[in-house]
């Protein structure tokens, strides 16, 4: 609930705000009048949606902390329901699903990504939904029924087409679960899992194919491919990523709830009273968590190859990842849950209660707070006070060199707080500058204002 975010987030809510207010179009999305003036980083979807909730609530902080609560809010529910589908026959996992929750959360960058408002925060409600759909069609009570069936494939399809109006090709991970599923359970016939897929992937080649036919939509495809997508792939963007660096990475996100899991089941071989597990019901978790892992593995295996990888990108893939994991720990933690007495309990759950107060109570203190980026925001706020008086003119370019050109946060909290846009000394003609010691010497015909900032000063033509 800080007002410090990631430059990401900060540029998708400021698009958000821009298109809002009528600041560039639907197809044409504004950052600012100076970076990303025609933004085609990313396919637009979250933008529009998240344009919705500035239209009806205006300029506030809270659209894009309330939108990035509500896809967490969606995507633990759909992440429970997965859960709940998976183990419908086994009582005992099935009262896991906190546990599970809990160990998704707590994965790699996910519990950062929601506080960030980043793209896959919306990206995991649709993937996870695309693959419900698909969970359902094939263990419903109606699974045998062709029309049901054909239905959900198509709603399915159309969920990961929502995907890639998200974030791109990573989005088309859930048209392998058919397959996934095919291997983990043998419940269905492989020519009928060939079909199932073939309608999902026709479903989305349909969907962009409608796209294609407007004027707008063909233009934004055409610059996402030619400035993002392909450039991306093939290296000339993007660094950290590829080789071991991915690997690396990988490992690194997965590592918390490997290691709650082997905690759990260190602990309770030491000291928990295991009960024998009947042979078929052992089966049904195995192939459960073999299905998990291989979907976990289906959205972050892509992502190992390509030349540019952050921590981030693999929070799609978490969720499954943890529900594998915790399937091989959760039974222990309700077996120990319900070997309690009742005092130990109604300690444990005063506990639990407690914590959750204090958690509500930090959460409260915080709201509207700078957060870790306290510096720039109020350099941003400084330089926006003096160049957009109360009363008199207000600038909305204004000029950086140094350190500055490329200290992508003030970008970010003067577009997203102020609307005031950043440009590079050769290319402004505005009677503002923000130096630092490196260039304040090129600024030419320009002297100090004297306003204290952190790092750079503010000069005045």
């Amino acid at each position: 609930m800080h007002q410090s975010m990631f430059f990401d987030g900060a540029i998708y809510a400021s698009i958000a705000r821009n298109l809002a207010e009528g600041a560039g179009s639907p197809w044409r999305l504004q950052f600012s009048e100076t970076l990303f003036p025609v933004f085609s980083e990313h396919p637009p979807l979250m933008m529009w949606l998240e344009a919705i909730g500035f239209l009806l609530f205006g300029d506030t902080i809270a659209v894009e902390k309330c939108f990035s609560l509500l896809t967490l809010i969606a995507s633990g529910f759909v992440l429970l329901k997965i859960w709940q589908r998976l183990h419908g026959n086994d009582p005992e996992l099935r009262l896991a699903g906190p546990t599970v929750l809990a160990m998704a959360l707590g994965a790699g960058r996910v519990s950062w990504g929601f506080t960030n408002g980043m793209l896959e925060n919306l990206l995991i409600v649709f993937t996870s939904l695309a693959i419900y759909c698909v969970i359902v069609a094939y263990d419903g009570a109606d699974r045998g029924k062709v029309m049901s069936r054909l239905i959900l494939m198509i709603a399915a399809g159309i969920l990961v087409a929502l995907a890639l109006m998200t974030k791109g090709l990573v989005g088309l991970f859930p048209l392998a679960t058919p397959g996934i599923w095919w291997l983990a359970f043998r419940r269905r016939s492989l020519v009928s899992v060939i079909v199932d897929t073939l309608v999902m992937t026709a479903t989305v080649v349909i969907f962009f194919a409608a796209l294609w036919q407007l004027d707008g939509a063909r233009d934004a495809i055409e610059r996402y491919l030619s400035i993002q997508l392909l450039p991306s792939l093939t290296g000339q963007r993007g660094s950290g990523g590829g080789n071991w660096n991915a690997v690396r990475a990988f490992i690194r996100v997965n590592a918390y709830p490997a290691i709650v899991t082997l905690i759990i089941l260190l602990c309770d071989r030491r000291w928990g009273s295991r009960s024998a597990v009947p042979r078929d019901l052992s089966q049904a978790r195995r192939r459960a968590a073999i299905f998990l892992a291989l979907v976990g593995f289906s959205a972050s295996l892509p992502l190992l190859v390509s030349p540019r990888v952050a921590s981030f990108y693999f929070n799609p893939s978490l969720a499954y990842f943890a529900s594998a994991f915790a399937i091989a720990g959760a039974p222990a933690v309700v077996r120990a849950l319900q070997a309690m007495n009742t005092r130990s309990y109604r300690r444990l759950s005063i506990g639990l209660a407690v914590a959750l107060a204090l958690s509500a109570i930090l959460v409260g203190f915080n709201i509207g707070r700078p957060g870790v980026d306290a510096d720039t925001i109020a350099n941003a706020a400084r330089i926006a006070d003096h160049v957009c008086p109360s009363s008199g003119t207000c600038e909305s370019t204004v000029a950086v060199c140094g350190a500055g050109a490329e200290d992508w946060a003030l970008y970010g909290y003067l577009e997203r707080r102020h609307k005031i846009s950043l440009a590079t000394m050769d290319a402004a003609t505005s009677n503002h500058i923000v130096v630092d010691d490196s260039c304040a010497g090129e600024a030419v015909g320009y002297s100090d204002t004297g306003l204290q900032l952190s790092k750079y000063r503010l000069l005045q033509r």
